[in-house]
């Protein structure tokens, strides 16, 4: 069978291709505007490993109406099954294509299918964005599954607005797992020192998600903050013990947990490493005692950083809102839960008490994965994607694209006129 896979945001499609790859399909990942840490081949020691193909769409960040009609046809026609992320939804609806599979990555479901204008006559420049926004939402609604964990609220009110119609179902894996038993080289400078600090420490943590805290809007904010203040509450309790946070020189507010790490005097505690590949990033995870996740005002099941914590057989501390989960039939996985600073301190205390009870943990959190991750999404792709269904969006929305287009054609026409109008003035005046 011919799959397409478009867009690796978040390392979240690459790990799915792979796995069909090994399956037999013949698979194509086109990637759009991804980050080189994001890339396919930041998985793996050896590229030749990679069994699918990986092509490219010529097309900036969020430039979805800028790519010729024709070229999409080239890409895209002609496959038997479509998984994607960020702006695939829209890529695809503008050929009257639905996807298969969308896995969302963030901003692709809760911010660009609702673009609006802050003019009563949108302008010029916006008509694309207008376009792209519709075309997202659209889209998604008639994406066939959405592959997520029921992570919160916020999430799903997103969904709810964006009216889907397709079935929501366990995420794709978010890694292609049998790699983390391959021998990795790696940072071997940067992996060398941190071989040092385990060695010099009594509890090693790591947080390898972005910095985003301080800039971050509150329902997607990563509570990097609340999670170093709440390291400090441990510290000042615990004057004896060796600890060393590691930390990765990436997100929008570096800077600023840099200057609260030195407010409160954590400076000597924290390891900073530069961005790197998964690769690499998985090794040191591996080092680790606890792998730190988010702590932000929303709750996550599970997400990339996270699933990149417990396949390394790591404890995992981070906030997950338990009663939420468990009203929705959800299974909990072990885990240190935590959702304020005092919480924080507590709970690394707890884990300098029993730390076997807690490796025992997070080895059932790995096999927990495993089912959840890799063995559902095995099982559930090989009976969905020989399920026949139509490759095309609904009428009704097809229809609504199509009006909305001509509507935003009228607002390219009067912007012009109003420019005309306006450039006559001015010469009559003078």
């Amino acid at each position: 069978m011919r799959i397409v896979c478009i867009g690796n945001m978040n390392n979240i499609i690459a790990p799915s291709a792979q796995y069909l790859a090994e399956m037999g399909h013949d698979v194509d990942l086109f990637l759009l505007h991804e980050f080189d840490h994001f890339r396919p081949e930041a998985e793996y020691n050896d590229a030749n490993d990679i069994k699918f193909n990986i092509k490219k769409i010529d097309m900036d960040f969020g430039e979805v109406m800028k790519v010729d009609i024709k070229i999409l046809k080239q890409y895209f026609l002609g496959y038997d099954f479509y998984i994607g992320t960020d702006y695939s939804p829209a890529l695809l609806a503008r050929l009257n294509l639905r996807l298969d599979y969308f896995a969302w990555a963030g901003t692709d479901l809760f911010e660009w299918p609702f673009y609006k204008s802050n003019y009563i006559l949108p302008k010029i420049w916006e008509v694309d964005k207008l376009r792209s926004s519709v075309l997202q939402k659209i889209g998604i609604r008639n994406a066939k599954f959405l592959p997520m964990s029921i992570n919160n609220d916020f999430i799903l009110e997103a969904l709810k607005k964006v009216k889907i119609k397709g079935s929501i179902i366990n995420p794709l894996p978010f890694i292609y797992y049998p790699n983390l038993l391959a021998n990795r080289t790696g940072k071997e400078e940067i992996i060398s020192k941190i071989l040092k600090l385990r060695e010099n420490s009594n509890l090693l943590l790591v947080q390898q998600s972005r910095q985003w805290w301080f800039s971050a809007p509150d329902n997607v904010s990563k509570g990097n903050d609340i999670f170093i203040k709440g390291l400090h509450k441990f510290k000042k309790e615990n004057r004896n013990i060796k600890f060393t946070l590691i930390l990765f020189e990436y997100g929008g507010d570096v800077t600023k947990t840099k200057e609260l790490i030195d407010k409160l005097g954590l400076e000597k505690n924290v390891f900073w490493v530069p961005k790197m590949h998964r690769k690499d990033l998985l090794q040191i995870l591996r080092l680790a005692d606890i792998g730190v996740g988010q702590f932000g005002k929303e709750s996550w099941y599970l997400y990339c950083s996270n699933a990149e914590i417990i396949s390394s057989r790591i404890s995992y501390l981070g906030y997950r809102k338990d009663d939420y989960y468990e009203s929705k039939k959800v299974e909990l996985y072990p885990m240190i839960n935590a959702s304020n600073e005092y919480e924080i301190c507590d709970a690394l205390n707890s884990y300098l008490l029993n730390r076997n009870n807690y490796k025992k943990d997070s080895e059932k959190a790995f096999i927990w994965l495993m089912n959840y991750n890799q063995n559902s999404f095995i099982e559930g792709i090989n009976r969905i994607i020989n399920s026949p269904t139509s490759k095309h969006l609904s009428l009704n929305n097809y229809l609504i694209i199509k009006i909305y287009f001509i509507y935003t054609w009228f607002i390219k026409v009067l912007n012009i006129l109003l420019i005309k109008l306006n450039v006559f003035s001015k010469k009559v005046i003078l």
